[in-house]
């Protein structure tokens, strides 16, 4: 019996699916459940589009008539995994083949993919990839795949797929390659959004607030860190390796903040700019506060461990203060930064260069600690550079019996 008179249906639903804000797990599940309830004898299948994410560099969705649906990840390091790089599916990207169909039982099975032997061992019969190629973000390669969607489809039918259900399925995968397009590109452009400005930055960008001058007035948290002996280490040691240890500086300073709540604005250098926004209420200023604290010892615990090659701890300074800042956009028109200005953030800046000074590791300033968790202590009044009157820094109860580094003689940058 054909399909074709009742596909009509399914391919009408997919292109409203286009016209919206497809959830491709969603979708991809009812399509395969339409396409059984069609008469497709469909029991297994997978769909995979590559991404572009700091992480990530593909995603996938399986789907089984026992289990539903379940969506994966895959890291960067995956695309030399052998299991792919001998699975049906690599095959047909890497060659750009439109689909490649494998019967697993009878005179004409071919298991010439490992993972066939596997799939006929779980009573398969049939094998189907279909692929689609398009762009995105006007890339033609995205990490180590290529951009667009490939699905695999599979039955425990006894004589396999007929030729109408092979052609239903090579139709039905265009159509959903189309109402998977603009949600795979919308993905991208928040994942890149959310890497390069952060997820509150990265969403007013892509809501509109992209004209200069565009942003709030906002109250927040503001933290800033910097590596101390960068200068040193910078000269000493060999470019490549200065910045992986950048990057574990980072990663110690970045995954705290954001774990507890804070977003990161800018890398400055060796620097870090972070805020904790506050809507008003006390309790939400005590409560980003607090999160700066744990942030702030959580730092502190694994600069410790992760350290310098030379087995040294990681040596750095925290300035951290509340007030209110300018959240938008900065620059020329046709380059914009999306940032916080403000007095706040040049002094939370001048803050962390007194640490020096009083050889503390942390200091914060009064509004701070006065909101603060922990019984922050006076430390007494320093001078700040480009401030006309010397204002109280506070530090942390045990930051006082800690001997820094520059005790013991080392001079940081």
């Amino acid at each position: 019996m054909s399909h074709a008179p009742f596909l009509g249906e399914i391919e009408d639903w997919l292109i409203d699916k286009a016209l919206g804000d497809a959830d491709i797990p969603a979708v991809f599940e009812i399509l395969c459940q339409r396409l059984h309830a069609l008469g497709v004898p469909l029991d297994r299948a997978r769909l995979s589009w590559a991404t572009l994410h700091p992480l990530f560099r593909s995603e996938q969705v399986f789907w089984s008539r026992e289990t539903g649906t379940r969506f994966a990840q895959y890291m960067h390091a995956s695309a030399n995994n052998e299991a792919w790089l001998v699975s049906p599916l690599y095959h047909v990207v890497s060659h750009g083949l439109p689909h490649l169909r494998r019967h697993l039982t009878g005179p004409a099975a071919l298991l010439d993919f490992p993972v066939l032997e596997e799939f006929q061992s779980q009573g398969f019969t049939d094998y189907l990839v279909t692929s689609l190629r398009f762009r995105i973000a006007d890339v033609d390669d995205v990490g180590a795949g290529t951009p667009g969607i490939v699905a695999s489809w599979s039955t425990k039918q006894p004589d396999g797929f007929t030729d109408d259900d092979i052609d239903v399925l090579k139709r039905i995968h265009r159509i959903f390659g189309v109402a998977c397009r603009s949600t795979v590109q919308k993905r991208v452009s928040v994942n890149l959004a959310n890497a390069y400005l952060g997820p509150t930055a990265g969403g007013r960008v892509l809501a509109g607030d992209i004209r200069r001058g565009d942003g709030e007035r906002i109250h927040a948290v503001v933290w800033f860190s910097d590596l101390r002996a960068s200068t040193q280490l910078s000269d000493t040691m060999d470019p490549d390796d200065y910045l992986a240890l950048l990057n574990c500086y980072f990663e110690c300073t970045a995954a705290p903040v954001i774990h507890h709540g804070g977003e990161i604005l800018n890398f400055i250098g060796d620097g870090v700019l972070a805020i904790f926004p506050i809507s008003g209420n006390p309790g939400v200023a005590a409560s980003n506060a607090e999160a700066a604290v744990r942030a702030t010892r959580r730092l502190r615990a694994e600069a410790v461990a992760r350290g310098t090659p030379g087995g040294a701890p990681l040596d750095f300074g925290i300035g951290l203060a509340i007030g209110e800042v300018k959240f938008g956009n900065i620059g020329v028109s046709s380059r914009l930064a999306f940032s916080a200005i403000g007095r706040v953030v040049n002094l939370v800046q001048r803050i962390e260069t007194a640490t020096k000074t009083v050889d503390r590791v942390v200091l914060a300033d009064a509004g701070f600690a006065a909101v603060a968790p922990g019984g922050w202590l006076s430390d007494g009044e320093v001078e700040i550079r480009d401030v006309a009157r010397r204002i109280e820094v506070f530090t942390l109860p045990e930051e006082q019996s800690v001997t820094t580094t520059a005790e013991a003689g080392e001079h940081p940058s």
